[in-house]
């Protein structure tokens, strides 16, 4: 679809196979100029706001901490800040879900990223600053190139939100835990060599800027899945109950939890896959640097190009029933990762996201931790629960309450800290 605004074209792309050309194949034909200009403010000079040599260098350092064996190392401290979540979540009150998730997820991003204990009211205002960081993000998206930064009054907070989270953040390192093979977030980028800067040490502000990025990423993205997949399960009792059985063969036996802690929870993570097809990252927006030719189609130089995955994941030529939530659909694939090119959640290419290990193992144990504790249902029936498109697509308004479960084991995950499971 082409969309026309004065001199400047704009196209709207819901196929997955010019999608997978944009974003891969082609890739060097296109910028990402609208992100950059979007994150640059709060993330600094981190991975989202970097292109070609820079970013590949930058990749190549972080790669280490989403390896296999890091990933290993840190399900049991997902498995423990999850059920601590679970053990402070008051039952029978009315729940903001989207908060809620917000500040489980950033908990279990500070803990497994950084290596570091975060107190609950920092992991608290992580969550309640998050929303206005996040639209200030998609506001500069939105807005054209020459649009001024106006003095406004949520503008202005915004700007003293984005400046405490990075305060917060260059704050992380002096509570630093090592991972004991030196594999976390932290630990690849105190010990990285830059070649663009003579194999120097990176800088304490290019620290800052890779932990903000991935805290803003892991944290948002995360939460928006888990409070969407409560949202599908309240309304499908089916899956509801797959989820809470695998939940309690891992939380509630009263038993250490297995080593590989993913092959006991399939029906869980194909209904994470499930949420990730129906609320993904709305757009992903690119620009032609040169004219190309994509799929038959010419771009012109300059064109924008917005990527409608939300769109592209609900295609009926690639979905049968594609509004409906059905994990079983699933069935035959066990990694969100790694998929046909209608299904990208992660986006594609080199700039797929670097952390998509790391969410895929998240949610479905997080969900399943709670699940082994919580039934959670809407306060108010009635309310329809609207998707809102965003940098990340999140439910309008989510409030549900937690009724305990029946035979819920509190302090569940007994003897994780012994495990050394796989993913």
């Amino acid at each position: 679809m082409r969309l026309q605004f004065g001199a400047v074209s704009k196209y709207v792309v819901s196929d997955g196979d010019l999608a997978q050309e944009i974003l891969a194949d082609k890739a060097q034909a296109f910028g990402r100029k609208r992100m950059i200009r979007s994150f640059r403010p709060v993330t600094g000079d981190g991975l989202f706001a970097l292109e070609g040599p820079e970013h590949r260098e930058h990749r190549r350092i972080l790669t280490p901490a989403f390896s296999r064996a890091a990933l290993a190392r840190v399900t049991p401290l997902i498995c423990e800040a999850a059920s601590e979540h679970a053990g402070r979540m008051p039952s029978g009150t009315a729940l903001d879900l989207n908060h809620e998730m917000l500040r489980l997820s950033a908990d279990i991003t500070v803990r497994c990223l950084v290596r570091s204990q975060t107190d609950q009211e920092t992991v608290s205002w992580l969550a309640t600053k998050a929303a206005p960081i996040s639209k200030g993000i998609l506001l500069r998206m939105l807005a054209p190139a020459w649009s001024p930064a106006l003095p406004t009054p949520e503008g202005i907070a915004r700007r003293r939100a984005t400046h405490r989270l990075r305060q917060v953040v260059a704050d992380l390192p002096a509570r630093h835990m090592p991972d004991a093979g030196g594999n976390d977030v932290l630990s690849v980028l105190e010990k990285a060599a830059c070649p663009a800067r003579g194999q120097a040490p990176l800088t304490r502000t290019s620290v800052v800027d890779e932990l903000v990025t991935l805290l803003i990423a892991s944290s948002e993205a995360t939460a928006v899945t888990l409070a969407w997949a409560w949202h599908e399960l309240a309304r499908h009792p089916q899956a509801e109950q797959a989820v809470q059985a695998e939940a309690d063969t891992l939380f509630n036996s009263g038993r250490p939890l297995p080593e590989k802690l993913m092959e006991h929870l399939p029906f869980t993570n194909r209904a994470v896959m499930e949420v990730l097809r129906l609320y993904p990252v709305p757009v992903m927006p690119r620009n032609a640097l040169r004219e190309v030719n994509v799929g038959g189609f010419r771009f012109p130089s300059g064109a924008e190009v917005l990527i409608n995955l939300y769109g592209m994941h609900r295609n009926p030529a690639s979905y049968s029933d594609p509004h409906t939530f059905d994990p079983h659909r699933w069935a035959a694939n066990t990694s969100p990762i790694a998929l046909s090119s209608a299904y990208m959640p992660f986006s594609t290419g080199s700039h797929r996201c670097i952390g998509a290990p790391f969410a895929a193992l998240i949610a479905p144990i997080a969900l399943a931790a709670l699940a082994a504790r919580f039934q959670l249902r809407p306060t108010d029936p009635r309310h329809r629960v609207r998707a809102v498109p965003g940098v990340v697509t999140r439910p309008n308004r989510l409030v549900m309450t937690a009724a305990p479960r029946a035979g819920a084991v509190i302090g569940a995950q007994r003897g994780v800290h012994e495990q050394s499971p796989t993913t």
